[in-house]
């Protein structure tokens, strides 16, 4: 199965294409997936069990006759969208709260490469809520926009402004047509209405001047869909909006794009709340501009903010096992070399989760790995991480490594470069009491930020003498 020289080891073909295929590192497990780890060391190494809290101010909601309005995020990897699929299994427990729970994936209903509005998002909370009602009736979900809540909706909205249904025939969109296979007509309206720009900005310009009848419309429609989930033997609707925090845009926008996201979820958070239980998900870097309670998916804590070794060590290491267990790991980084090389790719994470799994699949996918190509493997996200941070953003880093203050983000004339040191990764929140962040290992190696850290330790020291 394996050659083994005095250089390194060489790994069978069919072995390595296996655990290549379970260390994708973009994959979302599902909640009962034998890979994902959720015992104590990773709620500790996380400062706790973040579906547990997510689901009691739920169900806390539930009892006291309210509706939950949540905000989560996490860098995309960090097991967010994992934690979510175990949060509606949780809330749909029969023993539980037992709601319907309505889980959207932004990437499939939302152009996230754009700016976004109020009315993007609550149309494609209507079509799809209405797709899972129908489901959990037994009914054909293609029905969504025959004669449902998504049907009036769009009735009333082609009818205040009549130039709109030009605008819907230019785009394609055809509302008296039947669904499509398994997709709806309500799924090809919000589809049409993430691809096409024209009619995006003609349903957006639209609804500027009718934006409160709009909101009644679609509370009003929602309302009867959590009615219709009562009926259908359900204690009430929970709406879960994951993958926003994907809401990135490009090199030529990406200003513009969470400056539009700020302003939906800061200014008009309100207009976001729902008549039943809603949680979405936010870019990382609204954490530090938006004043509203935030629920952050740290990272695994490796260490404290001391630099002693902390609980996300275990669970780092069980979640490497869970993908190649050990006896087929020594196959990959050999026996003697295993725990220590294991360690060194941990270390480079800085508790990442997605990061792990990535630098574990590039070792898996070397037919012969020895020390010099190990080493280069990490060494190449510290190349990567070279290309995103600017010298501009040495001193502010160097700082953050030292000190630790989340107050070195806060600074409001650096905001914008802190926003893309968040979006990208560079800085990672932690949690030991209250959130912290820290600058990703691979980043700390690089020449300008090591001379950095050290003309500060030195400035510090000196000052210290004086």
């Amino acid at each position: 199965m394996l050659a083994s020289t005095s250089m390194g080891i060489s790994v069978e073909k069919q072995l390595r294409a296996r655990y290549y295929k379970l260390c994708d590192p973009r994959e979302s497990l599902p909640h009962d997936d034998k890979r994902l780890v959720f015992d104590g060391a990773v709620a500790k190494a996380r400062g706790r069990d973040w579906v547990e809290k997510l689901a009691g101010q739920v169900e806390l909601s539930q009892l006291s006759g309210g509706a939950a309005f949540e905000l989560f995020t996490g860098l995309p990897g960090s097991g967010k969208s994992t934690e979510l699929h175990r949060l509606k299994a949780r809330l749909e427990e029969r023993e539980g709260a037992h709601l319907l729970a309505v889980l959207i994936d932004a990437e499939g209903v939302i152009d996230l490469f754009n700016t976004i509005d109020v009315p993007d998002i609550l149309v494609a909370i209507l079509a799809e809520t209405e797709r899972r009602v129908l489901e959990a009736e037994g009914e054909d979900p293609s029905n969504a926009l025959k004669d449902g809540a998504l049907r009036r909706f769009w009735n009333w909205l082609t009818e205040t402004e009549v130039e709109l249904k030009e605008v819907a025939a230019t785009a394609g969109v055809d509302v008296g047509l039947p669904g499509v296979g398994k997709a709806s007509v309500g799924g090809r309206l919000v589809l049409d209405l993430k691809t096409r720009p024209l009619l995006r900005a003609k349903v957006r310009a639209t609804l500027d001047g009718q934006l409160t009848p709009f909101i009644a419309q679609i509370m009003e429609a929602i309302g009867e869909l959590d009615g219709r989930a009562k009926a259908a033997g359900y204690e009430g609707l929970v709406v879960i909006f994951d993958s926003l925090e994907k809401l990135q845009g490009t090199t030529s926008n990406w200003k513009d794009v969470l400056a539009s996201a700020e302003q939906v979820f800061a200014n008009r958070a309100a207009q976001l709340h729902l008549p039943v239980h809603v949680l979405y998900t936010i870019p990382m870097a609204l954490i530090l501009r938006i004043r509203a309670s935030v629920t952050l998916l740290p990272m695994l804590k490796l260490h404290e903010r001391d630099g002693e070794p902390a609980a996300g060590f275990e669970a780092a290491r069980e979640l490497i096992r869970r993908r190649i267990p050990d006896e087929h790991l020594d196959e990959f980084f050999g026996a003697p070399n295993r725990e220590a090389r294991v360690k060194r790719l941990i270390e480079w994470s800085g508790g990442y989760p997605r990061e792990i799994v990535r630098l574990l699949r590039n070792c898996v996918a070397e037919p012969f790995l020895d020390e010099e190509l190990f080493e280069r493997i990490l060494s190449t996200a510290a190349d990567e991480y070279r290309r995103t941070v600017l010298s501009s953003a040495y001193p502010l880093l160097a700082r953050l490594f030292v000190d630790k203050p989340s107050q070195v983000l806060e600074q409001e004339e650096q905001r914008e470069m802190v926003d893309r040191l968040l979006q990208n990764n560079v800085v990672l929140g932690y949690l030991n009491g209250e959130p912290w962040y820290d600058i990703h290992p691979a980043v700390q190696t690089l020449k300008g930020i090591t001379d950095e850290i050290a003309r500060l330790r030195a400035e510090r020291a000196g000052a210290g003498r004086r």
